[in-house]
């Protein structure tokens, strides 16, 4: 089956040649048939899928979380197969994979929020706000291991929790909240395992709920994301679900796998089975190996 590699230039800038020429060495190496296509600016990423709504081809993102979840949207009402080429800040997408899948095509479960879809992790509250934070994710003065961290010591000293209203497994849940988030698969944030049971093809959600915490609590938190030992503190709850609402009275920030949507109310839908896409570990330690 033929790749088509997305490489957004406007988004890996100065890194776009190099990675092109490794590209094709791994491509020809591993006897891919593959085309490149090259989007200069964000308007041509936009309108480039148009040319394949009818075909039935890999087509593989070169980039970070952002970009797998916006060639998702593009590519989930087609014949087409999704792939990627981790290349971003946090790339915790390829991070869950290289756990959960073996080598080949696979039938993984989606989540609808709203009229959009994601693939890995949504998050709203401190989070989202981390993620949403250009001065922090973007930011090329700060290495790319530690601009989330940098983001939580920022939000760390300045967030105020939000009053959001769950309704999920026919409960409501209003209260303020540290975060949320719905997770399809299990890290965020550059490593943070934030729901360490879930798997793409298990067919279930897991929301995690982290109640108002003071200051040290909330740094005891955040910093036991990063080996799953949140799990035993009783201001955090898991709840397994297919359906849920997230809503507040004031517009609330989400990030959904690297992306920014904000409304007042997000309904959620597990979708089972409801993208195929490609994995190859091997590929992808030779294509971003530097």
């Amino acid at each position: 089956m033929k790749y088509i590699y997305i490489v957004n230039r406007f988004n890996l800038k100065e890194k776009t040649d190099k990675i092109i020429r490794k590209l094709k060495t791994v491509s020809e190496e591993f006897g891919r048939d593959y085309e490149i296509v090259i989007n200069e600016t964000v308007e041509d990423a936009k309108n480039c899928m148009k040319q394949f709504e009818d075909s039935e081809y890999i087509i593989t993102c070169v980039g970070g979380d952002g970009s797998i979840n916006l060639l998702l949207n593009d590519i989930i009402h087609t014949k087409n197969i999704l792939s990627f080429i981790p290349h971003g800040t946090g790339n915790d997408f390829n991070r869950a994979c290289a756990k959960t899948l073996e080598n080949g095509i696979h039938d993984v479960d989606i989540i609808r929020i709203n009229d959009r879809y994601f693939i890995n992790v949504a998050c709203f509250g401190i989070d989202a706000d981390i993620a949403n934070d250009d001065n922090f994710i973007h930011n090329r003065l700060i290495p790319e291991s530690m601009r989330y961290n940098a983001g939580v010591i920022y939000y760390f000293l300045t967030y105020k929790p939000r009053r959001i209203r769950i309704e999920v497994n026919g409960e409501t849940i209003e209260k303020e909240f540290t975060t949320v988030v719905a997770a399809n698969d299990r890290y965020y944030g550059g490593g943070y395992w934030v729901s360490p049971n879930s798997n793409i093809c298990d067919g279930v959600m897991e929301l995690a709920l982290a109640d108002k915490l003071g200051k040290i609590g909330m740094a005891r938190t955040i910093l036991s994301m990063k080996d799953g030992s949140h799990l035993k503190n009783p201001a955090v709850r898991m709840i397994s679900c297919t359906k849920a609402v997230i809503s507040s009275d004031q517009p609330l920030t989400a990030n959904i796998d690297g992306e920014p949507l904000k409304a007042n109310r997000f309904e959620l839908e597990l979708i089972p089975k409801g993208c195929r896409i490609e994995y190859n570990k091997e590929f992808i330690e030779k294509a971003t190996k530097a």
